[in-house]
């Protein structure tokens, strides 16, 4: 038994969980086809800024899930055959997320709880009539669910991720639903239509109203689209009776990792009580700078105004020509470029985990490798202030591509962006939710930060890392806070296949590691 228990082998493909879930067997809505893209230039979609006031009809909706999560495109490759490729980048073009939408009566689409199927570009239908008080309920009364005529519901499916990250998958969940949410957030702005982050709700009453086993699947966060709806019929009209188990396809051969259900269940909300003193808790801000570290002035950016912004690709073709970089050219970007991405990318987001004053859960550091106008180092950036403070000068380029993980993309990137979020505070105010918010918030800003990056003709890719690593090489400013999620940006280089690389760190810690610890040298060296 130990013998078979410890054998090593390469990631199973034989158990490989399929990548869409299939309502075959229920009423299907065709969604329009034929959608223009939202033109809006990227940059200006990602920052956001008032409010729409747009009206949500169906060829709306259709454009907001075809550029957020539709399968954008298909390629026949020699090795691995053929491939789908979505709007929204995913860690391991694994796709553990789903989304269903909870909607009043809209032109040409009746009320009901729908499915999204991107395969087929439709929705099926799993329940009829208007269903929207069961959010409403299960979010204590938000009152953008109270006026949106439709709301979005994103969802994860555990074990897509962890088939190859395995307990690690469950970040991956929500670092994948990030960037679908960065897709949804800037085609809604660029659709004029208002839109927002819902990430406090009682877990139970929205997984029962998708039918959900939340075992295996279960709701991330809740997205309420336009404002003007209807009335909202009561809850205990609606027929809440259990909806028959199919849709889920797992596949053979399935292991579970108790300690992401574990997680889960323990941020998870069980009342109307905490889900209330969640939203009460996003009262507090927090200071984001680095308390009692003497830093020397930062350097103030520029690009602080939408009108100072570089020109950007229109919104929906950077989302179609999107695609994770492979290998970065060791070529410079502009500052200009490095500041519009973190501006645009750092910007308020409608989210019930913000501030009042729009303050986010993350610190963003960064290490510059050639950066126009902008010395080689590591620095912090502070989105309120606006500057980059200067922490370390050097060229960091082996540290860069030893932190992601021993990846020469770190090493090779114009720059890194690292999200780091305090724990010990996060916590400490909104509870082991704020766990689930700081990674969300961590996705949303590496999806924008992929469009921002496309938008100016550059590549961007996100990656794993050494957690505590990070945490040391930015300290002492980074002291007690812990990495989130990290985006490498830069030139795509025309070679677009993976590099391989040695750190001079990793070489290190490998002789280290062979070396007779506190033994002293030999005679012979």
């Amino acid at each position: 038994a130990y013998h078979e228990a410890t054998k090593l082998s390469y990631i199973n493909l034989a158990n490989k969980p399929p990548l869409y879930k299939s309502y075959g067997d229920l009423s299907q809505v065709p969604l329009p086809d034929g959608l223009s893209p939202p033109e809006m230039p990227a940059l200006q979609a990602v920052a956001g800024g008032d409010s729409g006031d747009g009206s949500l009809v169906l060829d709306t909706l259709a454009r907001i899930l075809f550029f957020s999560a539709g399968l954008t495109k298909k390629r026949v490759l020699r090795v691995a055959g053929e491939v789908h490729y979505r709007a929204a980048a995913s860690a391991g073009a694994l796709f553990p997320v789903e989304i269903y939408l909870v909607c009043q009566d809209i032109p040409r689409l009746e009320a009901g709880v729908y499915h999204f199927a991107p395969a087929e570009f439709s929705l099926r239908r799993l329940r009829s009539g208007d269903y929207r008080s069961q959010l409403l309920r299960a979010t204590a009364d938000h009152p953008d669910i109270a006026t949106a005529p439709a709301t979005l519901i994103c969802t994860a499916i555990f074990w897509r991720s962890a088939w190859k990250y395995r307990e690690r998958g469950y970040r991956y969940c929500f670092w994948d639903t990030g960037t679908i949410l960065a897709n949804m957030l800037a085609v809604s702005s660029g659709l004029d239509l208002p839109a927002g982050v819902v990430a406090g709700f009682q877990d139970s009453q929205v997984d029962q109203l998708l039918g959900l086993d939340s075992q295996r699947e279960a709701s991330i966060c809740l997205v309420p689209l336009g404002i003007g709806s209807g009335s909202i019929p009561a809850w205990d009209t609606l027929d809440l009776s259990e909806l028959p188990d199919h849709g889920l396809e797992i596949s053979g051969g399935r292991v579970d990792y108790p300690e992401m259900l574990r997680t889960h269940a323990a941020s998870s909300l069980v009342s109307p009580e905490e889900v209330a003193a969640w939203r009460v808790s996003r009262a507090g801000e927090h200071d984001l700078s680095g308390e009692d570290v003497e830093e020397a002035p930062g350097t103030p950016l520029q690009g602080k105004t939408q009108n100072s912004q570089p020109p950007s690709g229109p919104l929906g073709e950077v989302i179609l020509g999107r695609g994770s970089t492979r290998r970065f050219a060791r070529q410079s970007i502009t500052q200009s470029q490095l500041n519009a991405i973190l501006v645009s990318s750092t910007r308020e987001v409608q989210a019930d985990f913000r501030g009042p004053r729009g303050a986010g859960l993350l610190d963003v550091y960064v290490i510059a490798n050639a950066v126009e106008g902008l010395p080689s180092g590591s620095y912090h950036f502070s989105s309120e202030a606006g500057e980059m403070k200067l922490l370390w000068e050097g060229d960091l380029r082996e540290e860069a591509g030893h932190l992601c993980f021993e990846q020469a993309l770190g090493a090779d990137a114009s720059a890194v962006a690292y999200f780091m979020a305090d724990l010990d505070w996060v916590l400490g105010r909104y509870g082991n939710r704020g766990y689930r918010a700081a990674q969300l918030e961590a996705g949303i800003v590496g999806g924008n930060m992929y469009l921002c990056a496309h938008g100016l003709g550059l590549g961007a890719t996100g990656m794993t890392f050494y957690d505590d690593e990070v945490t040391e090489f930015f300290s002492p400013h980074a002291a007690g806070k812990s990495l989130m999620f990290l985006v490498a940006l830069g030139v795509t280089d025309r070679r677009n296949r993976v590099r391989p690389f040695r750190s001079r760190v990793g070489v290190l810690l490998d002789s280290l590691a062979r070396g007779a610890r506190g033994m002293p040298p030999s005679a012979n060296g």
